[in-house]
């Protein structure tokens, strides 16, 4: 690495970060609204009543664990970075961009999970997330030498595949909103069952990162 290169720990860039998820998982809990109960009712009147915000459950439980999950890749990823350099603060703030929008997505999931702009609108800030984390993880392994040298070339390779995975299915659930909501519900959700399989990080000498 150059001398003049402008280096720092990543300990404060991992704090800073985990700040914005804490924010985050914070606000997705604002989503809740008071359910207008009818007074005297019967039971079971108050319990439809209840049921009238299942949407804003399911999609906080959603987007909590999409965030949790990312933050789990987040720290992980780090765990393998000896240093950080100015452009990864800057590819790391990108990321960080997209995961602060989420409350807001979910809110409209809420409010209106059947409109085919909403599925669209959470599918794209999704779609900008998985790009973000593909453009953080491949500077970070392939473009600077800020990695681990003993990371092996298959773990970077498998990490590197599950973004791009991510990316594909979410920009297939973004269209598919305009045919059925419910198919691109289910296909963000196949997202996130992507990010949460573990990604093994192996350590052995690793080989040229020109064939990634």
């Amino acid at each position: 690495m150059s001398q003049n290169t402008f280096v720092l720990s990543t300990a404060r860039l991992e704090n800073f970060s985990d700040g914005v998820f804490t924010i985050v998982l914070t606000l997705l809990a604002f989503q809740f609204k008071v359910p207008k109960f009818t007074e005297g009712a019967a039971l079971q009147q108050n319990f439809k009543e209840l049921l009238q915000l299942s949407p804003y459950l399911i999609g906080f439980v959603f987007s909590f664990l999409f965030v949790a999950v990312f933050w789990v890749n987040h720290h992980h990823l780090y765990h393998t970075i000896k240093e950080a350099d100015s452009k990864l603060l800057w590819y790391n703030i990108h990321s960080l961009f997209w995961i602060t929008i989420m409350p807001f997505t979910m809110s409209m999931v809420g409010d209106h999970p059947k409109v085919p702009l909403v599925a669209i609108s959470l599918g794209v800030v999704l779609f900008m997330t998985s790009v973000s984390a593909f453009f953080l993880r491949r500077y970070c392994y392939i473009k600077s030498k800020l990695a681990d040298e003993s990371l092996s070339y298959d773990s970077i390779k498998a990490g590197l595949n599950k973004n791009l995975a991510a990316i594909i299915l979410t920009a297939v659930g973004i269209f598919s909103a305009l045919r059925s909501v419910n198919i691109s519900y289910i296909i963000y959700f196949a997202v996130l069952i992507i990010f949460m399989i573990p990604t093994k990080l192996e350590k052995r000498k690793r080989y040229s990162l020109k064939k990634v």
